[in-house]
């Protein structure tokens, strides 16, 4: 039916209008995605699926029905969505606090997979040192894509810049993340 259509803007409407007959576990992953901006690596996604935040459970189990459906490419290690007005549909049907403190979970969990966590900063004496000592090797996850601890930081980074101040209330989380956007 996708290939009847005429123009990518049809093809986007008409795939954003099955969205709401995916299964709840479909779509929460799509959520996530659609946070991680138009594609992202895989390994992060595996990563993300490590982690204690309850919504990023079973994301990747999803992802080959997403293939299936249309909604999402896999290709070369990344997982990136077919039109980017499924991305921004997605995005923005996510409530406002909500997407805000999901940025702010995925920043701090991958931010704290990195030695740039809160124990090395106090270690360290400047930001100068911070910077030359940050650990670039490149982490294994369980479905075997790699990511350097650079790239890692970089979008934890991003993520906790889309967070709201107010999920930064510590002032040593403040100093953390003020850190990570000077590297």
């Amino acid at each position: 039916r996708l290939y009847s259509l005429k123009t990518d803007e049809t093809v986007a409407t008409f795939i954003i209008s099955t969205l709401s007959t995916l299964n709840p576990d479909a779509l929460k992953a799509l959520r996530i995605l659609s946070c991680c901006g138009f594609h992202t690596d895989l390994a992060v996604l595996n990563l993300l699926e490590e982690s204690n935040i309850s919504s990023c459970h079973g994301i990747c189990d999803c992802l080959q029905y997403l293939v299936d459906v249309g909604i999402i490419d896999i290709a070369g290690g990344l997982v990136a969505f077919t039109h980017d007005l499924i991305q921004q549909h997605v995005y923005e049907s996510i409530d406002l606090t909500q997407r805000r403190e999901l940025h702010f979970n995925i920043a701090l969990f991958l931010g704290l997979k990195t030695s740039m966590n809160s124990t090395s900063i106090k270690a360290m004496s400047s930001i100068e040192d911070d910077f030359i000592n940050l650990y670039v090797a490149e982490s294994k996850t369980a479905e075997g894509p790699v990511i350097s601890e650079r790239s890692l930081l970089s979008i934890a980074t991003d993520h906790v810049n889309l967070a709201s101040p107010k999920f930064i209330s510590e002032l040593s989380r403040r100093k953390l993340f003020a850190t990570w956007n000077l590297i």
